[in-house]
């Protein structure tokens, strides 16, 4: 009896340690899709056009672009979008927001970018910048380019501290999701569990890869449906997630990704569990004979 008992509770628990599973991959995942070195998949995957059309940005953007006296090309905001979705130049941007957040780590809230940052930039994208403007960049041009995007986005003016004040956020609220003790402490919560199931069905072993695996796939089932819903089917939501929707393509395109990875980790747990079973049954049939 006391050894039925033992074998029930055992049970409880495993499951209890599946729902926890379940619980800290959903939040484990939510922490990677918040790392900086997101931000250049991100861009690539969003429609920047439907953001920045018929805004004040926008049409100061296109308006100084095309009043720099080096070129006669006409851009338009199309083309900004496609510049700014090349891999070269979301990738600065990544390594911008890079920088950002490693000042942001070492509590330096007056870090911005200078002036001699931004040439160092336009240096990097001169490529790029070129195709933009069907010209061929001389140093002076370069120099004109800064001083335009320092006119557009006052470099000077966006420290992080300003930044968070203008924006509303409380300084304790992006530390505690940027930190990367987070994210360890989560993945390492997760491989505990996982061990403590494991520990817990030492003579059932299949039952354990299925324990780990259920709750993966669903975590995994969770995302996968977020993603697509808001990334590929915006329509179907109204009001103000509709309205949302053009800010968030770029991260659904993660969460996508991210919800096939989990969902595959899943599964092949699951098989795992279910060959573990087949040969099992076969070594008994085996013994039998």
């Amino acid at each position: 009896m006391a050894s039925d008992g033992n074998r029930f509770a055992g049970r409880i628990i495993s499951i209890l340690l599946s729902i926890l599973i379940f619980i800290l991959t959903c939040t484990f995942t939510a922490l990677l899709l918040m790392r900086v070195d997101n931000v250049a998949t991100i861009i690539r995957n969003t429609d920047i056009y439907e953001i920045l059309e018929d805004t004040e940005l926008a049409y100061y953007l296109v308006h100084q672009l095309n009043s720099l006296p080096f070129h006669d090309t006409e851009i338009e905001l199309s083309d900004i979008e496609a510049f700014i979705q090349t891999e070269a130049v979301s990738n600065e941007i990544g390594g911008i927001l890079n920088e950002y957040a490693r000042a942001f780590n070492n509590n330096d809230l007056d870090f911005h970018l200078t002036a001699d940052d931004v040439l160092g930039i336009v240096h990097n994208l001169e490529p790029e910048l070129q195709d933009l403007f069907d010209h061929h960049l001389t140093e002076a041009d370069n120099i004109i380019i800064t001083r335009t995007l320092d006119d557009i986005l006052d470099f000077n003016g966006l420290t992080i501290s300003g930044i968070m004040y203008d924006a509303g956020i409380d300084i304790m609220v992006p530390r505690l999701l940027i930190s990367p003790l987070m994210l360890w402490g989560v993945g390492i919560l997760i491989l505990v569990t996982l061990c403590l199931i494991f520990l817990l069905n030492t003579k059932t072993i299949p039952n354990a890869f299925l324990l780990s695996g259920i709750p993966m796939i669903l975590s995994g089932l969770l995302y996968l449906t977020t993603g697509v819903i808001f990334g590929t089917y915006p329509d179907l939501l109204s009001g103000t997630l509709h309205s949302l929707s053009r800010y968030t393509a770029g991260v659904m395109h993660l969460v996508i990704r991210y919800g096939v990875v989990l969902s595959a980790l899943g599964v092949t747990l699951i098989v795992i569990c279910i060959n573990l079973k087949r040969n099992k049954e076969a070594k008994k049939k085996t013994e039998k004979n």
